[in-house]
């Protein structure tokens, strides 16, 4: 396998140029956990850890992740990563669990893969199945750059196909929506047609969706061990306990991921919100107000589609939930810059004191 199957492309080569007139060394990694990461260069895999300097000056977020392009330094002892190269597209959530807000929310970001092509939600047809959590998927792939698909999974399992397709086509606005049963391999021609050769895909969905399964009919092999749905809950089991890239054989790569219990969005503007939601960005541009909050304000489209039944009331109680989600978040990490900028000015001023100190200025 070269580097072009493991999706370097030019954009990998504009931002590494610097780093190879050093004689530093490029791979990409495939898997992460416990401060260890596994890394392809095209020939062989290694196991690398963090630099000193890289571990110490970066914020979680920019810590190397599955997909990522990343230096390391072949003459060095052990195999350490010294630079992650600038992330194409990045799939990020506010990290789930740990610290939180006074107001609930989680105070942090996390990413889940890095340099995607194409992001496959799978929903399964049965118990799984949440249109609202589609559109939750749909705002985070719009976030992250990479291009979005959706597999209604387990198509065996439901009576009712056709309606629940034509359902998520009519809040997906032009994005694929294919129906699959991974289990028996029915419907998988459609989704093959997305495996371009060097194009990274990711499988996201809960626990049960059946994202293994897809991996595995897509790999003609058992890459990642399955499990049924409990049939007491309805619920996954999880079975993926990590983030891994896989490559197929036929050139394309595909990252499987756990399932996700939470999905607290953490985006960096409304190109997502607005990418899912396209028909209350067309309503809101037709309210009276500029800054419509859709309450109780006179002259709100919104609302008069809503009363006219034009409008489902989940979908935009859907769109206002993530709407102040994403509004947390670009707040958040407005005041992240502003702490690490005083930070920064921090050290500058304390080097010139010690600078005056050391040379006997006043």
């Amino acid at each position: 396998m070269n580097s072009e199957n493991l999706g370097w492309n030019a954009h990998c080569a504009e931002h590494f140029e610097p780093y190879e007139q050093q004689g530093l060394a490029a791979a990409r990694v495939v898997r992460a956990g416990g401060g260890l990461y596994a890394l392809l260069d095209g020939e062989t895999e290694q196991t690398a850890t963090l630099a000193g300097h890289l571990r110490q000056a970066s914020s979680p977020d920019a810590l190397p992740v599955v997909g990522d392009w990343v230096v390391t330094d072949p003459a060095a002892a052990g195999v350490r990563i010294e630079a992650v190269l600038p992330r194409r597209t990045a799939l990020k959530r506010a990290a789930a669990g740990g610290r939180k807000s006074l107001a609930g929310h989680p105070s942090s970001a996390q990413v889940l893969a890095a340099n995607v092509d194409t992001a496959v939600i799978v929903c399964g047809l049965d118990r799984d199945y949440n249109p609202r959590r589609i559109e939750r998927y749909l705002t985070l792939v719009y976030e992250s750059g990479a291009t979005p698909v959706i597999v209604l999974n387990k198509g065996d399992l439901c009576p009712e196909v056709e309606m629940r397709r034509a359902e998520i086509e009519a809040i997906a606005f032009g994005v694929p929506v294919l129906v699959t049963s991974a289990l028996g391999g029915d419907g998988l021609g459609e989704l093959e047609s997305f495996l371009r050769t060097g194009e990274t895909l990711v499988l996201l969905g809960s626990s049960g969706a059946g994202k293994s399964t897809l991996l595995n009919r897509l790999a003609g092999a058992a890459r990642q061990t399955t499990a049924p749905v409990s049939t007491a809950v309805g619920k996954g089991v999880h079975t993926t306990s990590h983030r891994e890239l896989f490559p197929l054989p036929g050139g394309a790569l595909v990252i499987d991921t756990p399932g996700l219990r939470e999905l607290h969005l953490w985006g960096e503007g409304r190109d997502g919100l607005e990418s899912t939601f396209p028909d209350i960005v067309a309503l809101a541009e037709r309210c009276r107000f500029g800054d419509c909050r859709h309450e109780n304000e006179p002259g709100c489209a919104v609302r008069d589609a809503l009363a006219t039944g034009n409008l489902e009331a989940a979908r935009l109680e859907s769109y206002l939930k993530q709407q102040t989600q994403l509004a947390y978040a670009a707040n958040r990490q407005d005041l992240s810059f502003q702490q690490a900028d005083k930070k920064k000015w921090k050290v500058i001023s304390q080097e010139i004191k010690r600078w005056q100190r050391d040379h006997g200025d006043p």
